[in-house]
């Protein structure tokens, strides 16, 4: 383990060990050889994806027990945060670090959302249509996102 918590085996070479004799940090003079296999890129792609500019909570909930995440970040410089209770995304909230349009895949589905600023700001105006919603943001501004009562 290093100082960071990262698991890794500077020894392992493609085609397996050396030899378990071989000195551990034989490969340090030519710099770090870790391999983290992207596994924070793909825990990320489970619970929230948006490459392709449209934010996706949780977009495969098959099976899925309870889950959350908090300030994930997405495209368009937004940090998010989600929960899942086994049945239905709660707890949503988006910060904008740089004010760009929010572009959010519907988590409940057709129901109407209410979209607020933070800490219990105004209703923001947005546009919903076809499982998607749209909506203005300002640098540094926090918003929640919920089922319209």
């Amino acid at each position: 383990m290093t100082p960071l918590g990262v698991a890794n085996d500077r020894v392992r070479q493609a085609g397996g060990r050396y030899s378990d004799d071989t000195d551990f940090d034989f490969m340090m003079r030519m710099g770090v050889w870790t391999e983290n296999l992207s596994l924070p890129a793909v825990i990320n792609e489970c619970l929230l994806q948006s490459y392709s500019g449209v934010i996706r909570l949780f977009p495969n909930t098959t099976r899925l027990g309870k889950a959350g995440f908090r300030d994930l970040r997405a495209a368009g410089a937004f940090l998010v945060s989600a929960s899942w209770d086994g049945k239905a995304v709660a707890d949503v909230t988006l910060k904008s670090e740089k004010g760009a349009r929010a572009r959010v895949a519907n988590p409940w589905n057709s129901a109407k959302v209410e979209v607020r600023a933070m800490p219990a700001g105004p209703a923001i105006s947005a546009v919903q249509r076809q499982g998607l919603l749209e909506f203005p943001t300002k640098p540094g501004e926090t918003y929640t996102l919920r089922p319209a009562r």
